[in-house]
């Protein structure tokens, strides 16, 4: 009989090293079937990705949860997995409708609730008044319940754009989960997680930038709906619980990211469901972020989100203390948020929105930070105007405009052809004649777009290292150098 110690081990490595071994294979078969994302010029990778990710992963976990331990009550949990892993595999192979895939995570939840016998009874002691409890009638159980898991699983979903987001936020969650799991006795679920950690990470091998392969539909739904299930089998189940508030906690970001957008667009008069580029990950990005360091900060962000709520188990805080910190995160991450999108690309209108802001402490202490960032962040820019010819990777359409302003790390420009955003493009910067005409052509990293009255605005970083980077760094250099009046030809227009 292996002993519980050692399973512990022998678990996550079991499925860490499954998915190394199966996520090449199936992705050949992926390859021969059409199951890929294919390249277009919207995309940055010229070669189709497998979207094999998710499958790969719950093959995997499956495979060593029947190898070390007891699926005694977890009959709902791998039936409702099994119909999301098919229903998403439908979606990336042929895509369905967004109607279709809703029944079936309703469907699944459902299976969840019927067979595992988990369902989200008590919200918990949120405001010192007493516990929240649901019990007394079984309608609004089960409606509650589905619409949790469900918003759980699209948030997850939504998660999943930049590589190794969605897989990085997930494993964090598992292992924090699992941590949960040691700290109440709770064996079969500590297990659990740590082979769903282990899975995740080996998918991540293949998925953090530059990925070769794509989770797909197949796995966000599937790692939303585990999720969703740890965290109430966790907080609603028999014997010692965790707060319902620490769930909370560990999926704050992507929580709180799905309904501030969802509320946004909503507010717009669209649907809450309609992708746009308002979510966390566009917003750092168009800070100036690049898509690999914009990862790195979200993660960090949970793994802080993760250690707050491992203290708050370990001294016993509240469950009003609990959601008193969430809350803070929630201030925090909408103060933030809303002061980047706004304030960071107006020039004139920061100093303005400095000025109203002013009175409220919360926006003065979100400012300095903020500042501080910015100017650890990049390089100073400078106000320019210079014609600007981009066109993506691949040697497709070209797109003119005109470079607003300038640092040694990238550019702000006004393209207002280009409406969508290409990830990464050959730019051909042209400088005026002193005394004779100079460019600079390499490529650039797209990280935002922002479209404002009848202008469209794109952040640029330049890539990489290189002779060709340090010549067009030595260019920038002197032309930013000359004094103000010979940087510009003519006054910018306010924005």
């Amino acid at each position: 009989m292996v002993s519980f110690e050692l399973r512990v081990i022998l678990i996550y490595l079991t499925a860490y090293f499954s998915t190394l071994f199966i996520l090449p294979k199936i992705a050949n078969i992926a390859l021969r079937i059409g199951l890929v994302d294919e390249p277009n010029n919207r995309k940055v990778h010229k070669m189709p990705r497998p979207l094999v990710g998710g499958i790969g992963i719950v093959i995997s976990a499956t495979f060593s949860n029947l190898l070390f331990i007891s699926i005694e009550g977890l009959r709902g949990f791998f039936l409702g997995l099994a119909l999301l892993l098919l229903v998403g595999f439908l979606d990336d192979y042929r895509e369905i409708n967004l109607k279709q895939k809703f029944l079936a995570q309703i469907a699944a939840t459902a299976l969840l609730i019927y067979f595992s016998k988990v369902c989200l009874r008590s919200f918990g002691d949120l405001f010192g008044l007493g516990d929240i409890d649901i019990s007394g009638n079984d309608l609004l159980v089960w409606s509650v319940t589905v619409f949790c898991v469900v918003g759980v699983i699209n948030a997850i979903n939504m998660m999943d754009g930049l590589d190794g987001l969605a897989g990085g936020v997930s494993f964090l969650a598992f292992l924090a989960f699992a941590i949960h799991s040691a700290l109440i006795g709770n064996k079969q679920l500590m297990l659990l997680n740590l082979s769903l950690a282990g899975a995740v990470l080996g998918f991540l091998k293949f998925n953090w930038s530059p990925s070769t392969l794509f989770m797909g539909d197949a796995g966000s739904l599937c790692l939303g709906f585990s999720l969703s299930f740890m965290a109430l089998a966790l907080t609603q189940g028999s014997g010692d619980k965790i707060s319902p508030v620490v769930p909370l906690l560990v999926l704050a970001v992507p929580i709180t990211d799905t309904i501030v957008v969802m509320v946004r667009r909503v507010f717009r008069g669209g649907s809450p469901f309609k992708a746009d580029q308002i979510h966390l990950h566009h917003i750092l990005l168009r800070f100036g972020i690049g898509r690999v360091e914009t990862v790195k900060f979200i993660l960090l962000l949970c793994i802080l989100l993760c250690l707050l709520s491992f203290l708050g188990h370990v001294r016993g805080f509240s469950d009003r203390s609990l959601f008193l910190i969430y809350l803070v995160y929630v201030t925090l991450f909408l103060a933030a948020c809303g002061y980047i999108a706004w304030a960071f690309p107006r020039g004139k209108q920061l100093r303005e929105g400095e000025q109203l802001l002013d009175w409220l402490p919360a926006a003065r202490m979100v400012r300095k930070l903020s500042r501080l960032f910015y100017t650890v962040r990049r390089e100073k820019r400078y106000p320019v105007q210079l014609a600007i010819v981009c066109r993506s990777v691949d040697g497709g359409r070209e797109f003119q405009g005109t470079v607003l302003n300038m640092s040694r790390d990238g550019f702000m420009a006004s393209i207002n052809d280009l409406d969508v955003v290409y990830e990464r493009m050959q730019v051909k910067i042209s400088f005026p004649p002193d005394p004779v005409e100079r460019s600079i052509e390499l490529s650039a990293e797209h990280l935002w777009l922002q479209q404002r009255n009848d202008r469209v605005y794109h952040g640029f970083r330049f890539d990489g290292e290189g002779e060709q980077r340090d010549q067009a760094t030595s260019i920038i250099q002197e032309f930013t150098n000359r004094p103000a009046g010979q940087v510009v030809d003519r006054p910018i227009q306010d924005e």
